[in-house]
This record gives C-alpha cells, structure tokens and sequence, in this order.
C-alpha cells in the first residue's frame, strides 16, 4: 500500500512537472514569435527609456495590425521617419534599405489641429486650444531647441500621426527642423509592450547599406557597390526585471 501511495505522488508530480514544462515553453515561444524584440538607442526618449553607455533597456513590440488599429494618444511606437535620409522617393514612400526606425511618442493624432508651445501640446477643441497635460515626464527644454518646440498649428490627416521623443532637448523627431512631417500610418512598424530588461549593445558586424553585404571588420565603403558600410548591433549579457508595461 505504502509503494502505491508513493507511485501516485510521483505520477502526480511527473504531470505537474509535465504540464508546467509545456505552459512554460509555450509562453517562450509566444513571447518570441508574436512579439519583436527591440532595444532602446540613444536618449531621445529619456527619462523613460534610456541607453547609458553601452548599455541600454530592451524589450518587447507588437507588430501586428490589431494593435496598431488601437493606438492611443502618448503610446509608444516604432516608426520610419519621412525624411530624405530614409526615404528614396517621398512620394512613393520607398524605404531606403538602410532606413531605420525610431522609438517616439505619439503626441497627436489623426485629424486633430495642435499646436506646441515651450514643448506642451495643446489641442484644439470647441474651436478654442486646450493643454493636454502629459502623463510622463519630460527632459527640461535646453533655450536652444525654444524654436523646435514651440510652432503654430498643425492639421493632421486621417493616416497621420506627430510623433516626439520625451527628451525635448535632444530628440530627433517630427519636430526636428530637418523632419516638420508628421509618420503616415504605414510606417508605423509597432507598439512598445513592455520594456523587459537591460543589456549590453555590442557591434556583431558591419553590412552594406546598399546591398547588404557583411563584413567582420570595419570598412568605409563597400568592396561591392561602393556604399557606405554601418554597424549591426545586438545585445549580450540581458539581465531581466519586472517589466514595465505601457
């Protein structure tokens, strides 16, 4: 009897471990096939997310067009920017092979009038502009970027969206002098879920920005096209937290 008892609190055990492993691996491969991973780069979005030296926050988009068709006003998204340095033709809005996405804030969106001033959104309601105050903070304005932040009023269409770093004074966004155009929902590559961890941001290799060929060292330009070479980054050493959700 005493065997038997035993027997069944191991055939017990055994499904429990069984049924735990398979709920695990399950949410792992969730979380690696549904979500995109991303990492944070540069300050432009400080305080909230932040790069320090070499090390910067990660986690998780979803990319997928349920959670873009739901986006809301101070969300975080993943957009290309419509710029000359991303796109080939702006009316065709051809992404560049090198082009890159960036992690803003989404300030106004489609078919509101807004205007900034000294960095606060105000937007225009009843025919009169009202301030919406914002539910995280921002870096102090540094005097010289006054300009960048303060400008009249913007309609937007019904595929686009302002979007601006939470670092006022150092944020390349839709407000910078070279940009002034808002994202088209098109490139809008995501939504920031959740911000995981932190790791550490490392050069894997280098690659053409034209055609894409690797190199294992730094080269100027490309052997084959003649194209300007960049670095590929990655993360090692990713140390996990609570995650942050947003």
């Amino acid at each position: 009897m005493k065997k038997k008892k035993t027997a069944l609190f191991l055939e017990t055990i055994g499904y429990f471990l069984l049924v735990l492993a398979v709920l695990i691996s399950g949410a792992l491969l969730f979380h690696t096939f549904y979500y995109e991973l991303i990492y944070v780069s540069g300050t432009s979005m400080a305080p909230t997310l932040s790069q320090e030296g070499d090390i910067v926050d990660f986690g998780i988009l979803d990319t997928h067009e349920s959670a873009k068709k739901h986006l809301k006003r101070f969300d975080i998204v993943s957009s290309y920017y419509p710029t000359s340095v991303d796109y080939y033709d702006l009316s065709n809005n051809i992404l560049r092979p090198n082009a890159k996405k960036k992690l803003k804030r989404i300030i106004a969106m489609p078919n509101e009038t807004f205007e900034i001033k000294n960095g606060l959104l105000y937007l225009l309601k009843d025919d009169q502009f009202e301030l919406i105050e914002y539910p995280f903070e921002t870096l102090p304005n540094n005097p010289s970027f006054i300009q960048k932040d303060t400008f009249g009023a913007i309609t937007l269409e019904d595929d686009e969206y302002w979007l601006l770093g939470d670092n006022r004074a150092n944020s390349y966004d839709c407000a910078s002098p070279t940009v002034k155009k808002p994202v088209k929902y098109e490139n809008l590559a995501g939504v920031l879920v959740a911000i995981e961890g932190r790791a550490k941001l490392y050069i894997k290799h280098y690659v053409c920005s034209n055609c894409g060929k690797k190199y294992s060292t730094n080269v100027n330009t490309c052997e084959d096209c003649n194209h300007e070479v960049e670095p590929f980054y990655d993360l090692k050493d990713k140390r996990y937290h609570w995650p942050r959700y947003f």
